[in-house]
């Protein structure tokens, strides 16, 4: 019982970080129904910007964050604005297709910028684990964790009690009514791009102590995070920390019990379980058609 409790508490940085992601890639689908596919990469890019600041620049590391965050923001809304929005209204999987292009092209833009061997990156807490009983709870672990529902609360007071949340909504309920209204959707559009991309580069910033700064770094993180999303609900906030959270215990169950090797094969298994008996997710909710 010791040994479960710790691979599930072990399981909370990398949840966390799952959870972000997925966040990330939520936000861009809620307005876009895009899954931007480029969103481990571009998240890549804020690590990147903020080793170069902080190492190459000497300046503070919370300056260095501040500054990679907004600049993550900035491609992301480039990307949409210069992309995404030139296939708009075409077939979803010209979209689709556009974003893996993306994928490849920031990643080796990533390599050629900055090279293509691991750098460090330093964690933002260390010292001793605190111990909770039979368990050990290691500090960072606990700072992702908390950082990551906080980050969660802070959108959902976004878009469930401001002005510009609602307007973010009712572009994503009825695009054509809110043009109506007077709400600019390509406006819309292009901060849910700068968000996303910003929050899935607040994961990169975190995971990048623990599996070193690369150009493809965030893929297998973007992979598990996409199923978190998937398993929690495509476009739901809710879904997506809950399902980040579900898939990174339970894949540090796999590799504790079984292997590192079987993680993402029983990960998936369990989610095509989930799907197929209720395929909008668990806190997703189902298509409805009017007759």
């Amino acid at each position: 019982m010791t040994v479960f409790a710790q691979l599930v508490v072990s399981a909370l940085g990398f949840g966390g970080i799952y959870a972000l992601a997925a966040l990330g890639l939520t936000i861009v689908f809620k307005t876009s129904n895009v899954v931007n596919f480029a969103y481990g990469a571009m998240a890549t890019v804020v690590a990147m910007v903020a080793w170069t600041v902080h190492a190459g620049l000497g300046l503070p590391a919370a300056v260095a964050w501040v500054l990679a965050i907004l600049g993550g923001g900035a491609l992301g809304a480039v990307s949409e604005a210069g992309f995404l929005r030139r296939v708009e209204g075409a077939p979803a999987i010209v979209s689709i297709v556009m974003t893996l292009g993306l994928l490849l092209l920031v990643e080796g833009l990533t390599g050629v910028i900055w090279g293509f061997g691991p750098k460090g990156f330093p964690s933002v807490l260390s010292g001793a684990g605190i111990a909770a009983g039979p368990v050990s709870i290691d500090r960072n672990d606990l700072f992702i964790s908390g950082l990551t529902v906080v980050i969660a609360l802070v959108l959902y007071a976004f878009y469930e009690r401001t002005r510009l949340g609602l307007a973010v909504r009712a572009v994503a309920e009825d695009p054509e009514t809110a043009s109506l209204m007077g709400i600019s959707r390509r406006w819309v559009l292009g901060l849910s791009w700068a968000a996303g991309v910003a929050v899935t580069g607040v994961a990169a910033l975190l995971a990048a102590p623990s599996v070193g700064l690369t150009p493809t770094m965030m893929d297998n993180i973007a992979v598990f995070a996409f199923a978190a999303a998937v398993l929690g609900g495509l476009g739901s906030l809710a879904g997506a920390v809950v399902g980040g959270f579900a898939v990174g215990v339970l894949a540090n169950l796999i590799a504790g019990y079984a292997s590192t090797n079987l993680q993402l094969t029983l990960v998936f298994a369990l989610i095509v379980m989930v799907l197929y008996l209720r395929p909008q997710g668990l806190f997703g909710r189902a298509a409805q058609v009017r007759q």
